[in-house]
């Protein structure tokens, strides 16, 4: 199987200018814990939603001063469409990462996270946790 087939799309990005305030709406809207950063277009980093509890909130910064490039996890670690899962799980893990966004061509075309390959492939679970 390849991370092509595990990934969901579409993937939802916004510039690096775009206020805190505003991926985390848009997040809270979506109903997703991540957005991946752009920089004229190409991938170039990601937020999460631990990334702006622990940049943000805990540090007592306003949200609404704040860009997304202040923030984002850079340089974005990536992975390509055509990559077998274990080849994503086993470069997750190495990284430490728990979405990889998957981009072709630097174009963003999905993100596949250790959820989605803990569900269809449990067995992997020893790539993270042991």
């Amino acid at each position: 199987m390849k991370v092509k087939d595990i990934m969901s799309r579409p993937i939802i990005a916004e510039d690096e200018e775009t206020l805190v305030t505003k991926i985390a709406g848009d997040m809270e809207e979506l109903g997703i814990g991540s957005v991946v950063i752009t920089k004229e277009g190409k991938p170039a980093g990601i937020i999460t939603e631990r990334d702006i509890a622990l940049k943000v909130l805990r540090k007592n910064r306003r949200a609404s001063e704040i860009k997304a490039k202040e923030i984002m996890s850079a340089p974005l670690v990536t992975i390509e469409p055509e990559a077998s899962m274990e080849e994503a799980c086993k470069f997750a893990a190495r990284k430490r990462i728990k979405r990889l966004p998957v981009v072709e061509n630097d174009v963003l075309v999905g993100i596949v996270s250790i959820r989605d390959m803990l569900t269809r492939k449990p067995e992997y679970v020893r790539e993270f946790y042991f």
